[in-house]
């Protein structure tokens, strides 16, 4: 086996404990992402309320 075969072998498994997430490029923890996506979410939700309620 050659030495890039290990690496990518090693790559391929579950993300690392210490490997950082990346939010739209930013390095965060996993608490702040999940804020976050949480977040993003309920601004998505009200949006589609706001145009639902439009539409009636």
């Amino acid at each position: 086996m050659s030495f890039d075969e290990e690496n990518n072998e090693n790559d391929s498994g579950s993300n690392d404990e210490g490997k950082p997430k990346t939010f739209f490029g930013l390095e965060l923890g996993d608490g702040v992402v999940y804020t976050l996506v949480i977040i993003l979410t309920l601004i998505f939700i009200r949006q589609v309320m706001v145009v639902i309620q439009a539409l009636n």
